[in-house]
């Protein structure tokens, strides 16, 4: 066996074990756990009281939302704060609220804001960022890509 041969030969091997490992990782991923809600419900727990969350309103950004939401509060597992779970109502129509925005991506968006600004007051971000401008890179940009998304289906 040549060199070239070799060298093909731990290519395709390489590659194959990478194909077999991506499959094993996304369907170890694909379970109930990862799927949306069948009646649309997002839900985020909130380390606090219960009792003091509603007082008043809720915070901003769900009060925001409050005419076009269902909102209900539930006690989180092991007596870790409380839970709350938000979903838009069918017959409210979000667009005067929300405007252009995805209805799903607002709301979820308005449940992690309020989760920040309930436990600790501000809702935290990440631009503009403290120590001014920086230089453009191929990783600064990912890193500036991935800030914008965070809000977005997932968390950075």
């Amino acid at each position: 066996m040549g060199a070239k041969t070799a060298v093909a030969a731990g290519v395709v091997g390489v590659a194959a074990a990478g194909l077999v490992a991506r499959e094993l990782v996304k369907k170890k991923q694909e379970n109930d756990g990862d799927g949306r809600h069948p009646e649309g419900w997002k839900a985020v727990t909130i380390l606090g009281d219960q009792a003091d969350f509603a007082q008043g309103g809720y915070p901003a950004p769900l009060e925001r939302l409050r005419e076009v939401l269902e909102v209900r509060l539930a006690t989180a597992p092991g007596d870790k704060g409380f839970e709350v779970h938000a979903r838009l109502r069918a017959d409210a129509d979000p667009k005067p609220v929300i405007g252009d925005d995805d209805p799903e991506q607002a709301l979820r968006a308005a449940l992690r804001d309020a989760k920040q600004l309930y436990e600790t007051g501000e809702i935290l971000r990440a631009t503009p960022r403290p120590h001014g401008k920086r230089k453009a890179t191929l990783f600064g940009a990912a890193v500036d890509k991935a800030e914008d998304e965070a809000k977005g289906e997932g968390v950075l």
